[in-house]
């Protein structure tokens, strides 16, 4: 969560501000203390200071009017406090994506104007915005529990801090899942959500000790889809590799394939002839209904290497090596069957 920089960092002078100032005495110095942040707060604390004011104009008192524009034609926020120098909280929240203007002004103790300023102090940005999943197209995670991140305009406390809900939407159900009084911008979800479903999010920001207007929401522009490593979207047979072989980069061709969901498997190798050759699966290890999952990698989880149990080496089921020549592999599964070309160079 980012947290609001420390006031007095940007300290603004008469001298240098970016609106004229309308000043009524030549005496006196108007200061203004800002957060540094970019963009600018949307409930900030802003600092006036009145410098170098004759002793003869008593107990001073500083005015804070906040507006859209210079000419303070829309006042968003007006505030007086006695001293010759004070603090301003705000607790309602700046719009968004605005440009706002500060006015500072220095009463002597008759009510009397003595010195006005008009400055820029910055910009707002937007109060709520999501990070992660996100995307314009559909995003895939391999998890089911995901993190999900967003980011929020600075407030300072009070009215801050911010109070997060989350919002999870099983697209193809419309079933909502919430997650309420979260107080940080990264969430990882504790539970489980559903494997090869899409869903849609949202969060709803609001502030712990603000007004329950001063709120923000956001969704996410597209759908994510829950496509964990061990349970794939499709059931698929891959080109084997290498092919041809043996090759320099290893003696054995690997075969891979996947299984959307829990199925008896048949995976067989034929010469072109159709005669089998060499039955990988049901096999002495592997038998009956197979787990959806990916099969074929080295270890679990990962898309490299190969499992010993699905490299053929070129040998029959009798034992004996099969002469160089064109095969096929048939995989069969769930009503899926697909068929690939190897080539085997011999031993």
């Amino acid at each position: 969560m980012r947290r609001a920089a420390p006031l007095g960092v940007a300290l603004l002078l008469a001298v240098a501000a970016s609106v004229s100032p309308r000043t009524v005495s030549a005496q006196g110095q108007i200061q203004f203390v800002l957060p540094n942040e970019v963009p600018f707060p949307a409930a900030p604390r802003i600092g006036v200071r009145a410098v170098g004011f004759p002793a003869a104009s008593g107990p001073l008192q500083i005015r804070l009017r906040l507006s859209l524009s210079a000419n303070l034609g829309l006042v968003l926020f007006d505030a007086t406090q006695p001293g010759p120098q004070a603090t301003f909280t705000l607790v309602r929240l700046l719009p968004e994506n605005r440009a706002i203007f500060a006015e500072g002004s220095v009463y002597d103790q008759a009510g009397v104007l003595l010195q006005q300023l008009v400055i820029l102090v910055g910009t707002t940005g937007r109060r709520l915005e999501l990070v992660d999943p996100s995307g314009t197209t559909s995003v895939t995670l391999n998890t089911q529990q995901p993190r999900f991140r967003w980011r929020s305009a600075s407030v300072t406390s009070p009215p801050g801090p911010w109070v997060y809900d989350l919002f999870i939407t099983n697209v193809a159900t419309q079933d909502v899942i919430a997650r309420t009084g979260i107080v940080d911008t990264i969430y990882d979800y504790p539970d489980t959500l559903q494997a090869n479903t899409s869903y849609r999010w949202r969060v709803h920001a609001r502030l712990a000790t603000g007004d329950p207007l001063d709120s923000a929401s956001a969704a996410s522009q597209s759908s994510f889809v829950i496509s964990p490593s061990n349970q794939p979207l499709t059931t698929l047979l891959y080109q084997n590799f290498p092919n041809p072989f043996p090759a320099p980069s290893s003696s054995t061709t690997c075969i891979w394939f996947d299984l959307r969901t829990p199925s008896e498997v048949d995976l067989m190798i034929y010469d072109l002839r159709g005669n089998p050759v060499r039955r990988m699966l049901p096999s002495s290890e592997l038998r009956g209904v197979l787990p959806a999952g990916r099969y074929g990698r080295l270890r679990e989880n990962e898309s490299s290497g190969c499992d010993p149990r699905f490299a053929w080496d070129g040998s029959t089921d009798n034992g004996r090596m099969a002469p160089p020549g064109i095969y096929l592999v048939r995989f069969r599964a769930e009503g899926y069957e697909s068929m690939k070309k190897m080539l085997f160079r011999g031993r």
